[in-house]
């Protein structure tokens, strides 16, 4: 049989060949397999502070314009706030997203502890600029696992009778005066993933009904890189800003009945269209028993508890 020669030049290709898989299996010997992709930076923080909420970072923290004392929310590279301090959501398939929003917290100090302690972590609490309380909820409230929002006063449909203190916001006031009192809200903590006008009063704030005050607010709070959530009827989010309208505001001047009559209702609409946003202003110990009851027997109506981030853009928008 005739042998096959092979030209010195393909001898010497095949012999580089065997000679760098050798070299590369020696090497991976070495070093091991390739390292896994790095997690996201909020999933090392989570395992970090073992569920909890991590504490303010001061990278997404910047002084006022106002007064460079008050430190303000910001956005820090491609690291917001509005995902730095969200809550984690574990969402299973098959089954509804169902957020709560309990408004108040911050001012009278043992329903708002109760709240911490009594709710599941995935709850979100908004925590009250005016609040006596306010830096000690906060901290415990992270570390429970809760994500914290923070109320913004405005102008409500009751004034003067009823009226959000000296600090709300008033489309009748200079834009220099309002820049002051929205900043002084937001410095008054930090660590919080958005912002809503629920501060537990339950009255519908008009600030935003007017198009002009929203897109100031819009535009004032976009550096700051938090999300919105409004509980006003008849108003809309401030454009440019990621956030959510509540589907269902459970009324605490009612009956325990009535705020459970309320609480299917938010759990029909997730049923509806997939997710549902629920906001309850300023509980007291029975309506926090009630609704703890209640987010206990969710996962049997087909239905997941998850923060108010989860349902914000862009992380998983309705």
């Amino acid at each position: 049989m005739r042998a096959i020669r092979i030209a010195r030049s393909v001898g010497r290709f095949w012999a580089g060949v065997g000679l760098a898989t050798v070299i590369g299996g020696a090497t991976l010997a070495v070093l091991g397999s390739p390292l896994p992709a790095k997690p996201p930076r909020t999933t090392l923080l989570r395992h970090l502070y073992h569920g909890a909420i991590p504490p303010p970072d001061p990278k997404l923290l910047v002084g006022s314009p106002a007064n460079p004392a008050w430190m303000i929310p910001q956005q820090s590279g491609k690291t917001s706030p509005m995902t730095y301090y969200a809550a984690p959501a574990h969402i299973a398939d098959g089954l509804h997203r169902v957020a709560i929003l309990v408004g108040g917290i911050g001012e009278a100090l043992t329903p708002s502890l109760d709240a911490v302690t009594s709710l599941p972590p995935s709850v979100s609490l908004a925590l009250t600029p005016y609040g006596p309380h306010l830096q000690q909820v906060a901290i415990a409230a992270r570390k429970a696992g809760h994500e914290t929002l923070l109320g913004l006063p405005m102008e409500t449909s009751r004034e003067p009778t009823v009226t959000e203190g000296d600090e709300a916001l008033h489309g009748s006031e200079l834009d220099s005066v309002n820049q002051k009192r929205l900043d002084w809200a937001l410095s008054r903590v930090a660590g919080y993933a958005g912002v809503t006008d629920e501060i537990g009063m339950a009255t519908d704030e008009t600030f935003l009904s007017q198009a002009m005050n929203s897109q100031w607010l819009g535009k004032h709070l976009q550096p700051a890189g938090l999300f919105m959530v409004t509980a006003s009827r008849g108003v809309k989010l401030p454009p440019g800003i990621p956030g959510r309208r509540a589907d269902v505001v459970i009324d605490p001047e009612t009956s325990g009945v009535d705020q459970l009559q309320s609480l299917n209702q938010l759990a029909g609409v997730a049923v509806v269209q997939g997710s549902a946003l629920g906001v309850i202003s300023s509980p007291t110990e029975g309506d926090i028993d009630v609704l703890a009851k209640w987010c206990a027997g969710l996962k049997a109506q087909g239905l997941v508890l998850v923060p108010v981030s989860a349902l914000i853009a862009p992380r998983n928008a309705k």
